[in-house]
Parts: C-alpha cells; sequence; structure tokens
C-alpha cells in the first residue's frame, strides 16, 4: 500500500510539473500529500509491490522505468470513470479550457487506466475537465499517464482524492456519487463511505440528505454546486421541511446570486422555524352514558374545536327510536333523507 501511494504521489508531481510555470505549484502538491496523509488505508492494500517514480517528462510516451506511461489516448477510445467522484460540470469552465488549450495547448497530462472490458480502450480517472475542453477545442487526443491493477472503489478513491487535493469537490457531487456506490453495492453502508473518504458519520449522512430535495431544488443547485456547502446545503434540507419546494428553490437562487453564508441561510431558516404556527394539541372531554343499573350504554365526546361524537347502543328498538327522532328534531332533519 505505501508504494502505491508513493506511485500515486508520483503521479501527481508529474501532472503538477507540466503546470510548473503556475505560482500555485508548490501548495497544490502540499494539499496532495496532505490529503494522501490523511488517508492511510484509503488505496489499494496488498497490492503488488513496485518502486515510485521520481519524475516524468511530459514530453516523453516512453514506458518509465516503474511501468507506468504517458501517451496519448484517442478520444473516442477515453471513456469517462463510472465512478468519478465529479458528477457535474460547468459549460463555462469548459469553454474557458478549451481556449486555453488552444492557444498553450494540453499542460497537464491525465490519469487514465485500461478498460477491462475493451481492448485498448481506457477508463479517464482524472482529467473530466481536461478531456471536454480537449473535444471543445477539436482536439482528438489526450494527453494521460496510465495506472494499472485497480479494483472498482479504486476508481472512485483516486478521482476523490484528486478532487479533494484541488478543494473543488462539492457537497452535491459527493452525494450523487455517494448514492450511486451504496446502490450499486460497492459499500454496503454508509459507515465504508466514511472509511473510504475520511469524512465523519454526520457529513457523510447531511451530504446524502440532499439529495432528498426536489429535483427542482437540486437543478438550481446544480447551476453552481461548489457555492453551496454541506453547512448550506444540510439548513437547505431543514428549511424545505418548513417552507416547502417553491421557497427553498428560491432561497437557493439567493445563495447563487447574493452568495449567502452558511450562517445567512441558517438564520433564514431559524425565522422561517419560528414563524412557522404549530398546531395545538386539541383537548377532548368525554361522558359516558349508563342506565340507572350502571350498565355502560355509550359515550358523548367533544372537541375544543366544537367535534361533538354520539357512541351508543340501544338493545331497546322503541328506545333507540325515540333517540333518532329526538336527534332529527333537534337538527332539522326530514325523514325523507335518513
Amino acid at each position: 500500500m505505501a508504494t502505491k501511494l508513493k506511485s500515486l504521489k508520483a503521479g501527481m508531481l508529474a501532472g503538477m510539473a507540466a503546470e510548473k510555470t503556475r505560482s500555485d505549484t508548490i501548495d497544490r502538491f502540499a494539499r496532495a500529500e496532505a490529503a494522501i496523509s490523511r488517508h492511510p488505508h484509503g488505496l489499494l492494500q496488498g497490492r503488488p509491490p513496485g518502486e515510485a517514480v521520481a519524475g516524468f517528462s511530459a514530453e516523453s510516451a516512453e514506458t518509465v522505468e516503474s511501468g507506468r506511461q504517458l501517451i496519448r489516448i484517442a478520444l473516442s477510445n477515453l471513456h469517462d470513470n463510472p465512478l468519478n467522484a465529479r458528477r457535474i460540470y460547468d459549460p463555462a469552465v469548459v469553454q474557458e479550457r478549451a481556449a486555453s488549450i488552444a492557444t498553450h495547448g494540453q499542460k497537464t497530462p491525465g490519469l487514465a487506466a485500461p478498460d477491462p472490458a475493451r481492448p485498448g480502450h481506457y477508463i479517464l480517472i482524472d482529467g473530466h475537465y481536461r478531456k471536454r475542453a480537449l473535444a471543445s477545442a477539436g482536439k482528438l487526443d489526450m494527453e494521460c499517464f496510465i495506472e494499472s491493477d485497480l479494483g472498482d472503489l479504486d476508481f472512485y478513491r483516486l478521482s476523490f482524492l484528486m478532487n479533494e487535493q484541488r478543494s473543488d469537490q462539492s457537497a452535491l457531487d459527493n452525494a450523487i456519487a455517494w448514492r450511486q456506490l451504496l446502490d450499486e453495492g460497492k459499500v454496503q453502508k454508509e459507515e465504508e463511505i466514511c472509511e473510504l473518504t475520511g469524512m465523519s458519520a454526520g457529513t457523510v449522512n447531511k451530504t446524502l440528505a440532499l439529495l432528498k430535495l426536489p429535483e427542482s431544488v437540486l437543478g438550481a443547485m446544480r447551476e453552481r454546486p461548489s457555492a453551496i456547502g454541506i453547512a448550506a446545503g444540510y439548513e437547505l434540507t431543514l428549511f424545505f421541511k418548513l417552507a416547502g419546494e417553491d421557497r427553498t428553490r428560491d432561497l437557493v437562487s439567493r445563495i447563487l446570486v447574493d452568495g449567502l453564508s452558511s450562517r445567512e441561510v441558517e438564520a433564514i431558516r431559524k425565522q422561517a422555524q419560528e414563524g412557522k404556527s404549530r398546531k395545538v394539541k386539541e383537548i377532548s372531554r368525554q361522558y359516558k352514558i349508563r342506565t340507572d343499573a350502571g350498565q355502560l350504554l355509550g359515550t358523548i365526546k367533544e372537541w375544543d374545536s366544537g367535534r361533538v361524537m354520539l357512541d351508543v347502543q340501544l338493545a331497546d328498538r322503541n328506545a333507540r327510536e325515540d333517540l333518532v327522532e329526538l336527534l332529527k328534531t333537534r337538527f332539522g332533519l326530514d325523514k325523507t333523507l335518513i
């Protein structure tokens, strides 16, 4: 496992080396190391050992000593990761990156693995925005490092770690991906997601709760999911229970347009909670009807709302008919209506 972690770190370093002119290179690698150290059990435990690679050349397509390759893959043979941690892509970001690629070319390699079901095809692990930008820029292939010997969950783990170290993984992305892992039986319970991501049980539970929001609300959140963190998202789930679908969708729009913080969303939710009228418990009274001998014949119940209910059983037909006639007379009922 330690060797595989080193290999992952080397892959991250290789991608960042291609961006060495950028001012944030050192900080991104430091975040990558921190992300890996927070997940000591996260990647490929018990895999065959191999050596980590000290560095890569973005121009090289030769096999390196560790077995990792940097190759060009036709976009038609490069398929999205079915367990990718990111699920929502901003078209504006795609176009922005496409313009950069058209001018400067692809600076950062992606990370892919051979597709076990289709020889000659690959599954993209990291670089889905780059792939879309390349296609938009009219490019036909993508430069990728090749990882091998991956299990199903490794495709999620690797993409999650890559996005986490960039700090651009949204709560809604996580909710959609985790729901898929549970529905497809990749994990059996939420506790396994905690182990997989290093997140607390409370965070996982609140994140999955986002998917209980109506589709119209989720659609509004998809416009810019990174603007709504887990704290604000959880407040939205509470607000929806109080205020309903339309007002919750309007609140999402306010978050996106006005940049409301999670504390401001919480204050709005509390205000709605305080303003919601609580149903007062209705008090009822019951009176038992007995014969002169003490035999129970039935009951009369009344409520503060004005409701009255008579429940009585009379074996004597004459007594029963007399009571019915009395009630009909009291409420002005015509015999033909009975």
